[in-house]
C-alpha cells in the first residue's frame, strides 16, 4: 500500500522525532545521574527518585549500577531508612563484590543499628580488599566504641589517624574512647582537635557515640 502524498510531511516529522528520541532519553538519564549524585540542588527525595530511574533505565554497566545502588543506599541511610539502605548496599555488593567502600558503608550502617557482628564481618572484608583503608579503620573504631571495647577502639583509631591525621571523626572517636578509659587529658585534647577541623559531636551522638 502506498502512502498518499499528503502523508509524507507528517511521516518525515515523525521520523525526525524518532531520531531525536535517543538523545532526549540520554539527556534525561544524564540529568537524573546528576540529581542522584546530589548535584543541581537535588533534595534527598529527588536523589532517591533519580537514582531509581537510573537503576530502572537498564543502561548502566554492572559497576556503575553498583555505584548507583550505593549512592541511593547512602541517601536512605541519612534519611534513617536503614532497612532500605542495607538492601541497596546488598545489591551493590552483588554487582561489585570487590568494592571495599560498599562494605565500609554497610559496616557503618550495621553498627548504627546495633548489629555489631554483621558490622565486624563487613569491616573485616573491606580491609581484606583494601588494607590500611583509613575510612574503614575509622568505621571499625566506631564499631569497637559501640561494643564498649575501648582499648581496641583507640588502637584502631590510632591506625586510621596515621593514614589520615586530619580526620575529625577519628579524632573525636579516639577522644571518646580515651575518656571512657579514664584518660581525660588525652580525650579532651582529641575532641578539641576534632572540633577545630569539624564539629561532629552532634552527628556522632546521633549514632550513639557521646
Amino acid at each position: 500500500m502506498r502512502f498518499r502524498r499528503s502523508q509524507w510531511p507528517l511521516l518525515l516529522a515523525l521520523a525526525a522525532v524518532m531520531l531525536c528520541q535517543p538523545s532526549v532519553a540520554e539527556a534525561q538519564i544524564e540529568q537524573q545521574q546528576k540529581w542522584c549524585a546530589g548535584k543541581d540542588g537535588a533534595t534527598p527525595d529527588l536523589r532517591i527518585s533519580s537514582c531509581t530511574a537510573v537503576i530502572q533505565s537498564g543502561q548502566l554497566p554492572s559497576k556503575q549500577l553498583a555505584g548507583t545502588f550505593q549512592t541511593r543506599g547512602t541517601v536512605y541511610f541519612y534519611k534513617r531508612d536503614y532497612d532500605r539502605a542495607l538492601q541497596d548496599y546488598g545489591q551493590a555488593i552483588k554487582l561489585d563484590p570487590l568494592n571495599s567502600e560498599i562494605f565500609d558503608n554497610r559496616c557503618w550502617t550495621y553498627a548504627t543499628i546495633n548489629k555489631p557482628e554483621e558490622a565486624l564481618k563487613d569491616c573485616t572484608e573491606s580491609l581484606r580488599l583494601r588494607p590500611n583503608f583509613a575510612a574503614t579503620l575509622d568505621t571499625l573504631g566506631f564499631v569497637y566504641l559501640k561494643l564498649g571495647r575501648f582499648d581496641q577502639a583507640i588502637a584502631t583509631y590510632n591506625a586510621a589517624l596515621k593514614i589520615d591525621p586530619e580526620s575529625a571523626y577519628s579524632l573525636y572517636g579516639r577522644g571518646i574512647a580515651e575518656l571512657k578509659t579514664g584518660n581525660t587529658v588525652a580525650g579532651q585534647a582529641d575532641i578539641a582537635a576534632s572540633k577545630a577541623i569539624k564539629d561532629v559531636a552532634e552527628e556522632m551522638a546521633g549514632y550513639g557515640v557521646k
